[in-house]
């Protein structure tokens, strides 16, 4: 599989057909579904889902993954929790397989009272909730390699998963070909790890599927701190212009996603929202263009 290019389709449209086409129009190759219709897909009905099946056909793009919430509010001690995560992931393998994609998004549990954005540096110690986190985790894992999907943790600052090197932990803490990194570079960074000193060296060791890739300006006295605003994709400073060659010359072969900072706004309240996510899928395009192989043949 040569590298592919997506978005989020929420981040362009809250409704599939119109993120469609505009994915289509900015020579993206397919697209992640989180949201449709202001709802995760996983709620979705299958006359819907068949719809969003034939909406990316019709436009020449493929689903890349199904963008789930498991993980969102399933705490390590709740075993209510995973049940009720448990039963996320069954809904998330029935839309995977409507949709015809092989990738399911997950976060590694979520860390109590660390949802603000400004906390997610404050990393808690692995030897303290590794176990337990991949004990919770390993029944969904056989779920999903009995499946046949991959079940991609992404970096989140409120989860146990914030950096590469803590994601890198847990994986091999699972050891299963049916879970892989979803390493989102600008989360990574918020949580505490230098995407280019730290992330990059680490996330070339592992089974990477998805990169996602939001950029953010750094302090202006700090250059290493980030900010919590927004950069068009290379001209922030988390490190695009040096992760994507080093990505493609290493053989990477997966998904760059563009993803908008603070994406839950809806792009039809503010158009400009669009214009952006538009701009970032530009620039990312153009970066991986400028690496020189392992592109598709849209780009």
């Amino acid at each position: 599989m040569a590298i592919r290019i997506g978005a989020f389709s929420d981040d362009l449209a809250s409704e599939f057909l119109p993120a469609c086409a505009l994915a289509a129009e900015a020579g993206l190759d397919g697209l992640a579904v989180r949201n449709v219709g202001g709802r995760n897909v996983v709620e979705a009905g299958m006359a819907e889902l068949a719809g969003i099946r034939s909406q990316a056909r019709d436009h020449g793009l493929v689903v890349a993954s199904v963008g789930s919430q498991f993980g969102r509010e399933f705490y390590v001690d709740s075993d209510e929790g995973q049940r009720a995560a448990e039963q996320t992931l069954r809904s998330a393998l029935i839309v995977a397989d409507v949709l015809q994609t092989e990738l399911i998004r997950i976060f590694a549990l979520w860390l109590p009272g660390q949802e603000p954005l400004e906390t997610w540096s404050r990393r808690p110690v692995a030897e303290e909730y590794l176990e337990r986190v991949a004990d919770r985790l390993r029944p969904s894992v056989d779920l999903a390699r009995r499946a046949g999907v991959v079940l991609m943790v992404e970096l989140e600052g409120a989860s146990y998963a914030g950096t590469v090197a803590e994601a890198e932990l847990l994986l091999a803490a699972l050891d299963s070909p049916a879970v892989a990194l979803c390493w989102d570079v600008c989360n990574g960074w918020w949580s505490g790890e230098d995407p280019v000193a730290d992330g990059l060296p680490r996330a070339l060791t592992l089974p990477v599927v998805d990169v996602q890739t939001k950029d953010v300006p750094a302090q202006p006295d700090r250059p290493r701190t980030p900010t919590f605003g927004r950069a068009v994709t290379t001209e922030g400073d988390v490190g695009y212009p040096a992760i994507v060659p080093a990505l493609v010359t290493s053989g990477y072969q997966g998904w760059f996603t563009a993803e908008r900072v603070h994406h839950p706004a809806k792009p039809e309240h503010d158009l400009a929202l669009q214009q952006a996510t538009l701009a970032d899928i530009a620039r990312l395009r153009q970066t991986i263009f400028a690496s020189g192989k392992g592109i598709t043949s849209s780009v």
